[in-house]
């Protein structure tokens, strides 16, 4: 039984244990749902956040030889294996549509429990109040540069955030701390 995923209803986000395992039996077969069961992923919130659900491949380990032999193209003179470009495409396909879901489920529930905050504020206020709000609390102090405030009509990416509580962080020990300098990648 063939699966449209272009159709999902909101539940298979819920989905785990042997419903999540047929699930993904059905949507791209046996050695692909054995793959996920092995990594003991039980559930669709597990397996959108797994960086790489194919990096376990790598691992030499009798659990997976039988998988792998399955699953890949192995090259029996020097170990090299190659996943086959069928459960590749399959795999990354399917997370894709998941995690896409997922991100319109949090979005459509998040809005419909907080749409009057939405329509007293928008995304660049809230921004501007997440950046204000966190500045102030890293540095102790409450001035913010203007630009920020004006720019922020976009949605900043994750690694904008890291890098901007990176420096606050830095910021707040070099005011605070006369001995002591934290670094990112570092101290923490």
């Amino acid at each position: 039984m063939n699966i449209d995923l272009n159709n999902l209803p909101d539940e298979v986000l819920f989905y785990s244990k042997e419903q999540f395992d047929t699930f993904i039996e059905q949507c791209l077969g046996v050695d692909e749902m054995m793959l996920i069961k092995l990594q003991s992923i039980k559930n669709i919130r597990t397996l959108i956040n797994v960086p790489d659900v194919l990096a376990v491949l790598n691992v030499k380990c009798k659990e997976l030889v039988d998988i792998k032999n399955r699953i890949c193209f192995i090259d029996e003179g020097n170990n090299n294996f190659i996943v086959k470009p069928g459960v590749k495409a399959g795999i990354a396909d399917l997370i894709e549509v998941l995690k896409d879901k997922n991100y319109k489920y949090v979005k459509r529930t998040k809005g419909s429990k907080s749409s009057t905050l939405c329509t007293k504020t928008s995304h660049s206020q809230l921004n501007a109040s997440l950046s204000n709000t966190l500045s102030s609390y890293i540095t102790g102090s409450i001035s913010i540069s203007t630009s920020s405030t004006t720019t922020t009509s976009n949605l900043m990416s994750m690694n904008d955030y890291l890098h901007m509580i990176s420096v606050n962080i830095e910021k707040y020990c070099s005011n605070t701390f006369q001995n002591i300098l934290l670094k990112s990648d570092i101290d923490y």
